[in-house]
């Protein structure tokens, strides 16, 4: 290995340490709690380098937003590939959000500014949301058709989907789950499944 390759090399392991270090601050303190200066505690660098790659604390969650979407479009990926069905898909889309969420909890809260992880929206977050629904319609749009429904009927459907993953979610994660949290993936399950039963029924048509 040269030296170059070797210097690049350095470089990213010091800048994924520097995210790894504030995603298990985070989650022993809370996001609110992550500053450069205990990251800077933790890795043994001074401020000046953490800048080097890391403009600011909002850089940080910026990067670990964009890393969590990418995780979760890959996995989106091979719910395409192993299922054709729409009502399917949709269904494993959901499960994997929920999954990501347990297995993954801070990065999911950066994700979605929950917690104390506030991350302001940028261009790029925007053609992150955006490639979500390049998963979601095509599904929604494939029953819609069957169906008989319209466009923006589609779009109405995407919303109360995203709303059912997300809302049990950070209801979830806020221990808000009014049966108990035991039972929580048994509800968000039923509930995904009612509703993809809905409008799968191509006598209801809007």
């Amino acid at each position: 290995m040269s030296n170059k390759e070797r210097r690049r090399k350095e470089k990213a392991e010091l800048r994924q340490q520097i995210l790894d270090v504030a995603r298990d601050i985070a989650a022993n303190d809370g996001w609110q709690n992550v500053t450069i200066r205990k990251i800077c505690e933790q890795i043994k660098y001074t401020a000046p380098v953490v800048y080097q790659y890391f403009e600011s604390k909002e850089m940080i969650l910026q990067s670990l937003r964009k890393d969590g979407f990418i995780q979760v479009f890959h996995l989106f990926e091979v719910v395409d590939k192993k299922y054709k069905a729409p009502e399917k898909r949709l269904f494993e889309y959901a499960l994997t959000w929920w999954n990501f969420a347990i297995q993954h909890p801070e990065i999911y809260q950066v994700m979605f500014n929950l917690q104390g992880a506030v991350c302001l929206q940028n261009e790029g977050n925007i053609k992150i949301h955006n490639t979500v629904m390049d998963y979601y319609h095509p599904a929604f749009e494939s029953i819609n058709q069957k169906a008989k429904r319209s466009e923006i009927y589609c779009l109405e459907l995407t919303d109360n989907f995203i709303a059912i993953i997300h809302g049990f979610i950070s209801m979830n994660m806020a221990n808000k789950i009014k049966s108990g949290n035991d039972r929580a993936l048994l509800i968000y399950k039923n509930s995904l499944q009612r509703f993809i039963h809905s409008i799968n029924d191509i006598n209801t048509k809007k």
